[in-house]
């Protein structure tokens, strides 16, 4: 049983980080686009970035430990699973919120 786990933790991992390279190069992309140029956003609070930032780190500081560990800990695949799947909805409703006022 342990060895499927850690197959099925493998492959969930590795689809997650495909899925937030994707979700960043798809931000970057918006980010360049002509139609954005002159776009500023504004927060009526600031302490609304710490929690998106605290997820942003988290998922980096999960992404280096399992690719120093070549997938091998099953803990931190599925943590960064979590993490990521996490970020990558954060970020989609954060794109929609914005690009719907567009």
């Amino acid at each position: 049983m342990n060895a499927k786990n850690h197959t099925i933790s493998k492959i969930v991992a590795k689809t997650f980080l495909r899925l937030l390279i994707i979700t960043l190069a798809f931000s970057v992309y918006l980010f360049f686009s002509d139609k954005n140029m002159n776009m500023t956003l504004h927060f009526t609070n600031e302490w609304v970035l710490i929690f998106p930032l605290l997820l942003f780190l988290t998922v980096f500081t999960l992404l280096i430990y399992v690719l120093k560990n070549k997938y091998a800990l099953i803990e931190l695949n599925w943590l960064f699973s979590l993490a990521t799947a996490f970020f990558c909805i954060y970020l989609i409703l954060l794109y929609t919120r914005i690009y719907e006022t567009l």
